[in-house]
């Protein structure tokens, strides 16, 4: 569908793209290909689809996925990929087997991605892969991030569109002004890779800010071997927060160990006490959660 299908789909409904949703939409039917090459679709993958929009990507993707399940919050835009494929799931319905349509491999659901319960779908009692592909509303592409990675184990890969910075955060490396807690948090579930960068004329309308195109493909097992997951990310967390201060100091506020405690931490891992956040890579985060756990162990007895 390209840029003049979209305004025509709009004025004949007298209306706009919604700006608090994020619509922007794809018109570029080129960069369709880019996200199919990075898909990696097969026949025996089910694809859910964050945000389908007009329907365009669901399309194409229907062809070589087993099945697509395109969920849209928008009522407007549901109505109009339910009369284009027609087989639906209302808001509250619990996902059930496919209805006959002229798209029996696309399933749509009317939902806000943030308050649906994906254990729903990542749970089709047939064999398949599940992938997401997603162009992200930019105002919750890191809260929807967090949600993904919540169900890692059963997510195969994601492919998804959002705002360049946010991209260039995900795949930063340690020194930098994008590396930050975000970058830890993907790495710890999943490789991440910049496909593409796509300037705003590529969609309608167009944003003020570039795209990027990333993919993650989610690990077997975490990337390093944390005793606590939880201290792990609180730790990461709290030394992001105030990732101008030296660690040493954020932690103590933090109030994870004495000061006396965490000089012996970093002298016994090499980790000077002036460095900051940002100039930590994963494995020495998770060595320091490490020793946090087991010295807090020691202090209790446990």
């Amino acid at each position: 569908m390209n840029e003049q299908q979209v305004r025509d789909f709009f004025t004949v409904n007298q209306t706009r793209p919604k700006k608090q949703l994020g619509q922007n939409f794809l018109v570029n039917p080129e960069i369709l290909k880019i996200i199919l090459e990075a898909g990696e679709l097969t026949n025996t993958d089910t694809v859910i689809e964050i945000g389908a929009g007009l329907g365009c990507l669901t399309e194409v993707v229907a062809r070589y996925a087993k099945r697509v399940i395109a969920v849209e919050i928008d009522t407007l835009l549901y109505k109009a990929l339910k009369a284009r494929f027609g087989a639906a799931w209302r808001r509250d319905e619990v996902p059930s087997p496919l209805q006959k349509s002229a798209h029996p491999s696309v399933q749509l659901l009317n939902a806000d991605i943030l308050k649906l319960e994906l254990a729903t779908l990542l749970s089709h009692e047939a064999p398949t892969t599940f992938k997401v592909i997603a162009n992200l509303p930019y105002s919750i592409t890191t809260p929807i991030l967090w949600k993904l990675l919540e169900h890692h184990k059963q997510i195969h890969s994601c492919v998804l569109m959002m705002q360049r910075e946010v991209a260039e955060r995900i795949v930063a490396g340690p020194g930098g002004k994008d590396y930050g807690a975000l970058t830890i948090g993907i790495t710890y579930h999943a490789e991440a890779e910049l496909i593409a960068t796509l300037p705003p004329e590529n969609f309608y309308p167009a944003p003020k800010v570039d795209s990027a195109l990333l993919k993650l493909t989610m690990r077997e097992k975490p990337k390093v071997v944390v005793e606590n997951e939880q201290l792990f990310f609180n730790v990461v967390r709290t030394a992001f927060r105030t990732r101008r201060k030296m660690l040493k100091n954020s932690l103590v506020r933090g109030r994870f160990a004495s000061a006396e405690v965490l000089v012996t931490i970093f002298e016994e891992l090499g980790i000077a006490p002036q460095r900051r956040a940002e100039t930590l890579d994963i494995t020495e985060f998770a060595a320091l959660a490490n020793a946090l756990a087991q010295s807090a162990s020691a202090e209790t007895g446990v």
